[in-house]
């Protein structure tokens, strides 16, 4: 049970870092396909990529040790059965003690969630959910029967065709339960048609901003690092620490500032299908204006170091979170010191269209 604890666990952590990792394509693809993103869509999200996580620690975690006992294949169908019948079940506490009938049981629910998933965010049945089960199951079991496709020189975990089956009807089982989840009547959203501009949806690509500037930074340096230590065998305490702190700050900075210069949205702007309109000086002025009030500025003061750095850090964090719900249709301070106003990127020809909710 610790064990299983433990591996749980990992699934949470590397499946959360995975979810905010992938989270700004996320919320592109949504944006573009159902015309906005709930907070249900969000944890739906999130509770995938731990899924997606917890299949992988499951079933093929923990990794084997050096001489490890290689296993076989078993491809009678229902050899559990027989495994569960010749176990001393005289009492309902001896049957849930069964180590076969746990194992069916496993199985079955860990497969679950994938075609609950699959209907509640994907609106996709009980065939899909059957082949989805199916492939992905014997995916797995390959993957264990080949040793991680040769990473071991024999398999350490046995391919099992009952495995393949009950895994399979989880995921029906969890597109059934699904239904209770699912609403009957389809989304009214037009997901071509423009939307308001809500302080939510402000904030949302706020956040995709700084979390672009945080995934390009650390992949850069993480980058460098390997580089230098592992193609160059520079000893750590040697590592060129300047080249990394560059390609960490200020080479996403610049990546947003030919993003803001060229489209006029920041990349968070982007993937929430927002825009700023210039209404006061030309676009060549008020854009990269704009980066300096708002992305930019934010990702200068936390590079640079001086006196009374943070308290400023903090300050125009402040400002900017504050002026979200202060400032006309959520503009923000970045586009009221741009002379900006925000509109949805799918108003055409500069029109804006009445406000939806």
């Amino acid at each position: 049970m610790s064990d299983r604890i433990m591996l749980g666990a990992v699934a949470i952590v590397i499946g959360v870092v995975a979810a905010v990792a992938l989270l700004i394509p996320f919320i592109a693809i949504s944006y573009r396909r159902r015309g906005h993103i709930s907070a249900m869509w969000l944890l739906g999200w999130i509770a995938l990529a731990v899924y997606a996580m917890s299949l992988w620690t499951y079933t093929l975690m923990p990794l084997p040790q050096d001489g490890y006992r290689c296993v076989g294949i078993q491809l009678t169908p229902f050899a559990s059965v027989a495994d569960a019948r010749a176990f001393p079940h005289s009492t309902p506490g001896q049957i849930l003690r069964n180590p076969s009938v746990q194992q069916v049981a496993f199985n079955i629910m860990l497969f679950m969630p994938l075609g609950f998933l699959l209907r509640t965010m994907f609106r996709r049945g009980l065939v899909v959910a059957a082949l989805a089960g199916a492939g992905i199951s014997l995916f797995i079991e390959a993957t264990q029967r080949t040793g991680v496709w040769g990473l071991f020189p024999c398999a350490y975990r046995l391919f099992d065709v009952d495995d393949l089956m009950a895994n399979t009807l989880g995921a029906i089982a969890g597109s059934v339960v699904a239904v209770l989840f699912v609403r009957r009547r389809g989304s009214s959203i037009d997901p071509s048609q423009p939307r308001a501009v809500t302080a939510g949806r402000r904030l949302l690509g706020m956040l995709c901003d700084v979390l672009f500037l945080a995934l390009l930074g650390g992949m850069l340096a993480i980058g460098w690092r390997a580089w230098q230590m592992y193609v160059e065998h520079i000893p750590f305490e040697l590592l060129d620490q300047d080249v990394q702190s560059l390609l960490a700050a200020w080479v996403p900075l610049a990546v947003q500032l030919a993003w803001i210069l060229a489209s006029g949205q920041s990349i968070g702007e982007s993937a929430t299908l927002l825009r700023g309109h210039p209404t006061r000086m030309p676009a060549v002025l008020a854009r990269p204006l704009r980066f300096v009030a708002g992305i930019g500025g934010y990702g200068i003061l936390a590079a640079l170091s001086f006196p009374f750095s943070g308290l400023l850090l903090a300050v125009f964090v402040l400002l900017s979170l504050v002026t979200v719900w202060t400032s006309r249709n959520h503009r923000g301070f970045a586009a009221m010191v741009a002379g900006m106003e925000l509109e949805d990127a799918r108003v055409r020809h500069g029109v804006r269209a009445a406000a939806r909710t």
